[in-house]
Parts: structure tokens; sequence; C-alpha cells
């Protein structure tokens, strides 16, 4: 329904704010170059740092700091006119991190914010991911439900590529209680 493959695999969570911590988890874990979880934080060669609109939901931040990888890992970039992710904004930061010594890993790219309902390009989100080998988390949690709306798909486009998606079933699906998913 959302354009994943059919490979894919989830788990149903309480909310999106687990979702959310599950998938940048997954991504941290995949896209650091070492053995997290044998090595833990101490074991990396380099400072990890990813990236997300000013926008983007509380909830990237807890996870980045439960994460332990410390509030100043988390690159907050600017918004166009639409309160999307600048893009442009975007690589020049993950070329001045890399330039720095840093380790970019992940984008955390927006299909609907909680503030504004912006959904970010998720398509040139996807591109740049795939070009600097970064992991696309898409919090999806208001707007992932579109895909399946006539006319909706192309709001989301791009959303498909993420490697990680997060989404809630208690908001436009109107389950009478919390629970998300991640895929």
């Amino acid at each position: 329904m959302l354009g994943c493959p059919l490979s894919a695999s989830g788990v149903l969570t309480s909310g999106s704010s687990a979702t959310n911590l599950i998938g940048l988890t997954v991504a941290r874990n995949s896209r650091a170059g070492y053995d997290v979880r044998s090595q833990g934080l101490g074991g990396a060669p380099r400072p990890l740092t990813l990236y997300a609109s000013q926008e983007i939901h509380s909830s990237i931040q807890k996870a980045v700091e439960l994460l332990g990888l410390g509030n100043q890992a988390l690159r907050r970039i600017a918004v166009d006119e639409q309160f999307r992710l600048d893009v442009e904004t975007l690589e020049k930061v993950i070329a001045r991190d890399r330039a720095d010594g840093n380790l970019p890993f992940c984008v955390v790219g927006a299909a609907g914010t909680t503030n504004t309902g912006a959904i970010d390009d998720l398509e040139a989100l996807a591109d740049i991911c795939q070009r600097e080998d970064l992991w696309l988390h898409v919090d999806a949690a208001f707007g992932a439900w579109a895909a399946l709306a006539p006319g909706g798909r192309d709001l989301v486009r791009g959303m498909d590529r993420a490697d990680s998606l997060a989404f809630d079933l208690h908001k436009w699906m109107y389950m009478p209680y919390e629970i998300g998913c991640v895929l």
C-alpha cells in the first residue's frame, strides 16, 4: 500500500516516537562503519551526524539523545518558503561535515510535519542519500496515508525509496488508541 518492496518487514509500536527511535537505531547501526552493538559509541572512528529540517518532530531529537549521539549530532536544516527541508543547504552541510571529519549517516525526511503539514521533497532527499551513501528515514506519522488517496501519492513521491518509514495508524486511519509502525 505504501510502495515498499514485498521483502520489507515491520514492527508495530506504541506510536511514532518509538518507530522513529527504531528507524534511527537501525540507521546508526547500519551506517556507522563499525560494530556499534559490540563496541558502543566509544568505538566510533569519527563523530556521527544526521540531518533533519527545523520542522521535524521532537521525537527525532529525543531518539538522537536516547541513542547516545548527543543533541549536537543532529543538524537542523533550514526550511524553504513551504516549510520543507532546504535541499541546497542540506548538501552544503553534509559536505562541510565530511570536510570537518564527521561521519554523516542519515537524513530524516518528513511526510507531513506536526506544525505545518509540510512534506519534504522526498525524491530529492532519496537522490542525495543514494549519492552520499546515507540512510533515508522518513517520519510519515501524519502523511503516509496520503499515498492511498487518489491524487495523494504525488505528495509523498520518494517515500517508497526510504530505508525506514515510520507512520501512525491512529491519526488518519482513526485507530482509537496510539499505534505506530516502522518498516
